[in-house]
């Protein structure tokens, strides 16, 4: 009997997992940026022109629990100087040769507040893999012309880029980034 109760339970709780909404990001309506502090003095800012996310579980008014899943295409970085792009592209900074992707699993994402939420997961750059928490900010929800739910999040946070490697023109630029994005998603049928 018991051993009946503990399959009936793990059956019960795969089917939940398994009939989670799934919402996918539209990367025409969607940014990754990111500024970084230059020579104690102004600002560079660059964005990721490529990347991809899934978000499974919430509803269009509730995401407490969903899981993210994200990646960046390292290749993809533009900050608007093709010099400088070349550089974050190399050994220096984002080793695209040996790590050509950017990824964030979520552990957590715990409402904080009316339309706030505290988001937990590991950010893996350069092949090192640390755990970050981002501030997600549910800017709110509406419908398609195919009656889909769509939901928009503004996402903010901070990581030490030394601490994965990160590590060119230590001189010049701050160890501090400065993350922005901005998040348009798709439910999925």
């Amino acid at each position: 009997m018991k051993n009946q109760l503990c399959t009936s339970l793990f059956v019960f709780f795969l089917t939940l997992g398994t009939h989670a909404q799934v919402w996918t990001i539209d990367p025409n309506h969607s940014s990754i940026m990111f500024n970084a502090k230059h020579s104690g003095i102004s600002f560079v800012n660059g964005r990721f022109m490529e990347f991809e996310a899934t978000v499974k579980g919430g509803t269009p008014l509730d995401f407490t629990g969903a899981q993210v899943s994200f990646q960046a295409q390292v290749g993809s970085v533009s900050t608007g100087a093709e010099g400088r792009d070349k550089h974050l592209k190399s050994s220096d900074f984002f080793d695209m040769e040996n790590y050509p992707t950017i990824t964030f699993i979520s552990k957590s994402f715990i409402k904080s507040s009316e339309k706030k939420y505290k988001v937990v997961g590991d950010l893996t750059m350069r092949g090192n893999t640390k755990e970050v928490i981002l501030s997600a900010n549910h800017i709110g929800s509406t419908k398609t012309r195919n009656d889909l739910n769509k939901v928009g999040f503004q996402i903010i946070g901070s990581v030490d880029r030394n601490e994965f490697g990160v590590s060119g023109a230590s001189s010049s630029v701050a160890p501090d980034i400065e993350i922005l994005c901005n998040i348009e998603m798709s439910e999925q049928k």
